[in-house]
């Protein structure tokens, strides 16, 4: 088998197995699940009837508050236990390590927060969502004051669907993603090779038309060609990618106690696909073949060296990947927020302080200054149903429709969002009756401009219509996610964004009761020196304890005499931010790997290139040594042919890829729920930058072994 045969045979067998073996590991992880849901029965036996209480917890690895949603624990009540005993599974869900044994979790529920002390670890670390997580004994359950339900249970096989799905998640995300960049090699090193298969042959092909070849007989030639590497490509890929899983299940017989599921549809699709990336290599390379014209069988012309197929094969791989950074980063920048907002949101959860205390916080260390921030979610008319998001937990509860809303926000004070002296205008244009503010998002969503009004329906029969005295460029998604803005009181997570009022226009808005209304949240800038001298993390730990002790603490007394825990929690935008970021880098990192994988395999690619290159060059290459050149320095020059080949493809694909990157972003925008967000183009530059170099290293990992090879063995080099 030649070269360029055998490299496209090898490439986009590489390209099958690696969809093969994703999509078995997938199904042999499921295959798994009732052995783990019978090892979590096992580990964690709570039984049916047993009362349980979902709370979410306030937990900072590192003091960090985290980003993120939130930590969710499932306490079970149980006699058994002499300590509040914590599965491992319930940091594994974050991949969280272990505090030590002692430490005091806090976790939050509606009527209030409360401290449990770890008296140890269950061994299993598997996450199953609404299973018990954490088990107390009754004196520990007692404390917390929340809705206990009983726990329904079910056998290992109603709980294995806990776990059918996770590896399936995982896999979702990139799986159409990697079937296309599958494809897409597997196309691409069929093309190289018939490109440099037609070349190589063309004194043949031209003695063939000479004898009598028709065209239709050249193009069938070309096509058989075509559908001999795609297929053998495939089938020898679902081989590899069969035996790659049977191999790593052996590895780890623990971990696969049932053993492997080989995904069947998976390697039956991939050996289907062999016939369109046949048909199409074979009309993509159709035109050269024809163009052989039987004059050349007199020809003594060398084959000239062709680099196209392969610049394209290396453009596609590497705009796959390009298109995955900007989409991604496109995506994120209309989450991360505005440098106009204030430099941090404190929550006091879950039941708040009475809004006098605020007096109590006008001279703690570092602060600028400080506001009460009063938040209230009103739905927006006319009324519009937010499809599958209905109120309501657990059994019994009612499922309340919602609707589209507007989160009210009243502050005694406005940032400068729309430059130096904006906040004083805007605070003053508060200050009059129904009057708001709202955000350029919102405007474009709903057709609204300064002047207009917004109609509210704040329930109960009560609407109210407020007048827009301003609208402000405001990127505010993830601030009001981390300081739990929304969704308080049942409302809906989801919200078409900040309305700034006065307190009084908001009191106005809000059916509760005045002495059922406390004050939850809080906004501030630190003093510019504090911050420069402390950093973001530290500032915000030092201000944030300085709220704390000014309030009397995290544990409070209510009016009615008892103790209700709250937690106090300071979010800094920057910390926001760069959380933000760093999810939305892990979250698409895991996905721009998989056009790496490809474009690795694309470069086996450049082992048929060199072989073609020093088959046409020949007697320029004996020239050189005639003069005295080494085989080495013969090599380099191929070695730099390829090396080109892939800066050329690196800048095309950088190119096409930054064009489909902004494509999908206007697409994904287009389907979001939060209407109003504008489409935006980010590049990111260093990731590029660094998946070019790793792109280099790959390419030249097999240019120059093959270069030197093909020199070393040829005697006429």
């Amino acid at each position: 088998m030649t070269a360029r045969r055998a490299s496209a045979v090898l490439g986009s067998a590489f390209a099958a197995a690696a969809v093969v073996f994703m999509s078995s590991l997938v199904a042999t992880n499921d295959r798994q699940a009732v052995s783990v849901a019978e090892r979590l029965l096992a580990a964690i036996p709570v039984k049916a009837g047993a009362m349980t209480v979902s709370l979410a917890a306030d937990y900072r690895p590192g003091g960090r508050v985290m980003q993120g949603p939130p930590l969710m624990a499932v306490v079970a009540e149980d006699e058994g236990v002499e300590g509040a005993m914590v599965a491992k599974s319930f940091f594994a869900a974050r991949r969280l390590e272990l505090p030590p044994v002692g430490e005091t979790l806090v976790l939050v529920g509606r009527k209030g927060a409360y401290k449990i002390k770890i008296a140890g670890f269950i061994d299993f670390d598997r996450p199953a969502r609404g299973y018990p997580n954490i088990l107390v004994p009754p004196e520990v359950a007692s404390q917390i004051g929340e809705e206990w339900r009983p726990f329904e249970g079910g056998d290992a096989k109603t709980l294995s669907r806990a776990f059918t799905s996770d590896a399936a998640r995982s896999f979702d995300m990139s799986k159409t993603l990697l079937l296309w960049a599958a494809f897409l090699t597997a196309l691409a090193l069929v093309v190289n090779s018939l490109f440099l298969s037609i070349e190589a042959k063309r004194r043949e092909i031209a003695l063939l038309r000479v004898v009598g070849m028709t065209r239709a007989a050249v193009a069938l030639k070309v096509f058989l060609e075509a559908a001999s590497i795609a297929f053998s490509g495939a089938v020898l890929g679902a081989a590899l990618g069969t035996a790659a899983l049977f191999a790593y299940v052996a590895c780890d017989k623990a971990m696969f106690p049932e053993g492997a599921a080989v995904s069947y549809s998976a390697a039956a699709c991939v050996v289907l696909c062999s016939i369109p990336v046949a048909a199409i290599a074979g009309v993509i390379a159709l035109k050269k073949a024809l163009s052989v014209r039987p004059l050349e069988a007199a020809s003594a012309r060398e084959p000239r060296s062709g680099h196209a197929g392969m610049t394209v094969a290396f453009a596609l791989g590497f705009g796959a990947f390009v298109a995955v950074e900007v989409w991604g980063a496109s995506l994120m920048k209309s989450f991360v927020p505005s440098k106009t907002w204030p430099d941090a949101i404190v929550s006091i959860l879950p039941g708040g302080v009475s809004s006098f205390d605020i007096g109590k916080l006008k001279n703690v260390e570092g602060v600028k200054r400080i506001s009460e921030l009063q938040p209230l979610q009103v739905n927006i008319m006319p009324l519009e149903e937010l499809k599958e998001q209905r109120g309501g937990r657990g059994p019994g509860a009612q499922r309340m429709k919602q609707y589209r809303n507007a989160l009210l926000l009243a502050s005694e004070w406005m940032p400068d969002f729309e430059g130096p002296g904006s906040g004083e205008k805007l605070s003053a244009a508060l200050r009059e009756n129904d009057t708001c503010v709202i955000t350029k998002m919102m405007a474009r969503a709903r057709g609204l401009e300064t002047g207009g009004f917004l109609e509210l329906d704040c329930g109960r029969g009560h609407l109210m219509k407020l007048k827009i005295v301003g609208t402000v460029d405001l990127n505010w998604h993830m601030v009001t996610s981390r300081g739990l803005l929304r969704g308080l009181g049942r409302m809906p997570v989801n919200t078409d964004g900040p309305v700034f009022t006065s307190f009084d226009t908001l009191a106005a808005a809000d059916a509760r009761p005045q002495e059922f209304v406390t004050m939850t949240h809080l906004w501030l800038d630190f003093e510019p020196e504090f911050l420069a001298s402390n950093g973001v993390f530290g500032a915000g730990r030092k201000v944030e304890r300085g709220i704390t002790e000014a309030l009397g603490g995290a544990w409070l007394k209510t009016k009615a005499g008892d103790v209700r825990g709250n937690t106090v929690r300071l979010h800094s935008r920057d910390e926001v931010s760069d959380g933000t970021l760093a999810h939305g880098s892990d979250l698409i990192g895991s996905m721009a790997r998989v056009p790496f994988i490809f474009i690795a395999v694309v470069s086996l690619g450049f082992i048929a290139m060199i072989a073609a290159s020093a088959d046409a060059r020949k007697k320029e290459f004996a020239a050189f040594r005639a003069v005295g050149a080494t085989r080495w320095q013969i090599a380099g020059v191929l070695a730099g042919e390829a090396l080109s080949v892939a800066l050329k493809g690196i800048l095309y694909g950088t190119a096409a890829g930054s064009a489909a990157g902004w494509l999908f972003t206007f697409t994904t925008r287009s389907a979001m729920s939060n209407w109003g967000i504008p489409p935006s183009f980010a590049f990111p530059f260093a990731a590029i930058a660094a998946g070019a170099g790793v792109c280099v290293l790959s390419s030249l990992a097999v240019a120059v072994p093959a270069a030197a090879c093909t020199v070393f063995r040829r005697r006429e080099i």
